[in-house]
């Protein structure tokens, strides 16, 4: 069986949700093609923490941006909100104090709220905190977390309702080309998609696709563990906003008020990475991975906040989850055409960043493969490393 769009787009995570809406509004005829179903890889998992603050201008323009898409939610998909602004807080060491204030103001010209807070006025914003080694904090008040799978499943369905075609469960197990041109994917079951243009947004599965038309890009897929603390009515009093620690390496959030969702960062992307924190494990097969979270994980991760907020350790250990990043070598994204093939487009290596800025590089990708060249892609274009 043989069918056709302009444009096929592969994972139905953020972006590649995000890219098929963005398409469709545009009256491009566009297919999204899901092994399983919208957000049901890393997107689903992600903590889904907004912010702004990156001391990469880009970064920050496309979190700025995926906050306003995803704001605007209810008119786009006519359904309910799914972003919670409790605001994010950020603490950094001396060694960033300089970069992080730089990158404050840069940020609040660009269109977002962003305060710089002294020790002191922490301390004032955030009782049951403690002060060790915080040189600078810095308030992002419109911000705070996402639902992550309620958001992506609504882009998905607002795309099918401007015409896009949504395949699940259908997984694709190569991509085709024409001599040197994308000519659309054959599915598992033998069914080939023609198109005009291909995005490839499968995150952890980008290396294995981009292997069957003879390409590569230096990615790595890490397992990040993310601890359920139980909080017992109490988690925003114990944790009031949005969190990340770039001195005990660590970020937190509450979901609603009965669990804290915390886990551990080594830094990159807005700050210098502290390889002391150790990097997650390796994945060799996103397929088969440990999605369940050991408590001795979770207890590690629960250690890291031990000094900074105390009142952690009185908390109950659910048990916890386990996703996936896809990452980099600079820890940046990769997003653009990929050399060596006309109408092949990538979005992966997100690299942590994925989620809040996933609904603007959607947008973005939208844009790139419709007009052409998106400046605030260039950064992350992949022939910054050498395609095979």
């Amino acid at each position: 069986m043989r069918t056709g769009s302009d444009v096929i787009v592969v994972g139905a995570g953020i972006v590649g949700s995000s890219a098929t809406y963005h398409l469709a509004a545009s009256g491009v005829e566009v297919t999204l093609v899901e092994q399983t179903h919208p957000a049901g890889g890393p997107s689903g998992k992600s903590s889904a923490l907004l912010h702004a603050f990156y001391l990469m201008p880009e970064l920050s323009q496309l979190a700025i941006r995926g906050r306003e898409i995803l704001v605007s939610l209810p008119e786009i998909s006519g359904e309910g909100s799914f972003v919670t602004e409790i605001g994010m807080m950020w603490v950094c060491g001396n060694d960033n104090e300089a970069s992080w204030k730089a990158a404050a103001e840069r940020i609040r010209g660009e269109g977002a709220l962003i305060e710089t807070l002294s020790p002191q006025a922490f301390a004032n914003a955030a009782p049951g905190f403690a002060l060790n080694n915080v040189a600078l904090a810095l308030w992002e008040p419109e911000y705070g977390y996402a639902d992550a799978f309620g958001a992506t499943n609504a882009i998905a369905r607002a795309a099918k309702a401007r015409g896009a075609r949504i395949m699940q469960n259908s997984l694709v197990e190569r991509l085709v080309k024409e001599g040197d041109r994308i000519s659309g994917v054959a599915l598992a079951d033998g069914t080939v998609l023609k198109a005009d243009a291909v995005v490839l947004a499968a995150g952890p599965w980008t290396r294995r696709l981009l292997a069957t038309v003879g390409l590569d890009l230096p990615l790595h897929v890490e397992r990040h563990p993310m601890a359920v603390l139980d909080a017992a009515g109490k988690a925003r009093q114990v944790m009031p906003f949005a969190w990340c620690d770039d001195i005990s390496c660590n970020y937190a959030r509450p979901d609603n008020d009965g669990v804290i969702l915390a886990g551990t960062w080594a830094g990159g992307g807005t700050g210098l990475r502290h390889e002391h924190a150790g990097r997650p494990r390796f994945v060799d097969n996103p397929d088969d991975y440990m999605e369940g979270v050991e408590e001795s994980e979770s207890v590690e991760i629960l250690e890291t906040f031990a000094t900074r907020v105390p009142a952690m350790a009185d908390l109950g250990i659910r048990p916890g989850y386990a996703g996936l990043y896809d990452m980099s070598p600079d820890d940046l994204p990769v997003i653009g055409a990929m050399p060596g093939i006309d109408g092949l487009f990538v979005s992966a290596g997100s690299s942590g960043h994925g989620f809040k800025t996933g609904p603007a590089v959607g947008e973005a990708v939208a844009r790139l493969v419709t007009e052409g060249a998106q400046p605030i892609l260039a950064p992350f274009s992949p022939s910054r490393f050498k395609a095979a």
